[in-house]
C-alpha cells in the first residue's frame, strides 16, 4: 500500500484545488494531469505505488528458490457497494493514483504468468492520514452498514452499528446516514461516472461540489468532528481486509482479487 505525491511545496496548493476546490478555486484534474507537474506526479505515483512491487519481486528471486513465497499488495480500483438492493461498482473521483493502481495489477499479472504468486487485493477506500486531502472518498464507506445488515445480521453487525450510533449527534440515526450516502451515490452526476471500463475518471466542478457537500453533510451528523462514524467503519474494513488477505494468501488463485463490501461484511461476521 503506497502513495507517491511528491514532497514539494509547489504541489499542495495545486492538489488542494484539484481535490477540494469549489467555485473559482476549482482546478480540473485533467488540466493538472496533462501539465508538466502532473506528468512528474504520474512518474512518482508509478514508482511508489506500482514499481516498488516489481522491485520486491525481483529482489527476492533467490528466496523463492528456498521457500514457497507469496506476494500481496493493497490496491484500489473502485469498489462495489450496496445500492438499492444490488451491489454496484463506484469510485472516488478524481482518482489520479488510479493509473498507477492499474500498473500495479499489471505487475501482479505478469508475475503470475511466470509462476510467481503475486496478488493485488482491491479494497474499499477508507480514512487514512491523507484523507484530509481527499474529502469525499469516504462517502461510499457508510454503505458498509447496509451490507452488514444484508449479508451478516447478528452480533458483529449489531456491535458495529451500536458503535457508530454512539458517535452520532442527537436526533440523527443510522438511516439518516444511509439516506444521505444513498442520495449522493444515486445522484445523476455520480451515476454518470459509474463506468468501470473508463476508470479512472477526471473531475468536474458540479460533481466535485456534490461530493464535497455530501461529505460535509455526513460529517456534520457526528457529535464530534474528530470522532466520526467513518473512522469506525474504516477500522472494521481494514480489519476485515487484513484477515481476507491473510486467508487468501495461503492458496491464491488469481493475480487480482476484489474485496467488495459484501465480501468484507461476511468476513467480519466470522471474526
Amino acid at each position: 500500500m503506497a502513495g507517491g505525491i511528491p514532497r514539494a511545496r509547489i504541489f499542495m496548493p495545486l492538489l488542494n484545488r484539484v481535490f477540494k476546490g469549489q467555485g473559482e478555486r476549482f482546478l480540473s484534474s485533467e488540466t493538472f494531469w496533462n501539465s508538466g507537474l502532473g506528468k512528474l506526479c504520474k512518474i512518482s505515483f508509478d514508482d511508489v505505488t506500482a514499481d516498488t512491487f516489481r522491485y520486491l519481486i525481483d529482489a527476492t528471486a533467490g528466496l523463492r528458490n528456498k521457500v514457497n513465497a507469496r506476494y500481496t499488495a493493497y490496491g484500489y480500483h473502485g469498489c462495489e457497494v450496496l445500492i438499492d438492493g444490488n451491489y454496484a461498482w463506484q469510485s472516488y473521483t478524481p482518482y489520479l493514483q488510479g493509473w498507477a493502481k492499474i500498473r500495479l495489477e499489471e505487475i501482479a499479472e505478469d508475475a503470475w504468468k511466470s509462476g510467481i504468486k503475486a496478488t493485488v487485493f482491491n479494497c474499499p477506500e477508507i480514512l487514512t492520514n491523507s484523507s484530509a486531502l481527499f474529502l469525499g472518498v469516504e462517502n461510499s464507506l457508510y454503505m458498509l452498514l447496509a451490507a452488514l445488515e444484508k449479508e451478516a445480521p447478528g452480533p458483529a453487525a449489531d456491535g458495529i452499528r451500536t458503535a457508530c450510533l454512539a458517535l452520532l449527534a442527537d436526533g440523527i440515526t443510522i438511516d439518516n446516514l444511509l439516506t444521505t450516502a444513498h442520495d449522493y451515490l444515486t445522484d445523476p452526476l455520480t451515476v454518470a461516472g459509474r463506468d468501470l471500463s473508463s476508470w479512472p475518471q477526471h473531475n468536474s466542478l458540479p460533481l466535485q461540489e456534490l461530493m464535497l457537500n455530501s461529505s460535509a453533510n455526513l460529517i456534520a451528523m457526528n457529535k464530534n468532528p474528530k470522532e466520526i462514524v467513518c473512522a469506525v467503519l474504516s477500522q472494521e474494513v481494514f480489519r476485515g481486509v487484513g484477515r481476507l488477505m491473510f486467508d487468501f494468501s495461503w492458496m491464491p488463485d488469481a493475480p487480482v482479487v476484489w474485496l467488495n463490501h459484501d465480501v468484507i461484511a461476511k468476513r467480519l461476521a466470522t471474526v
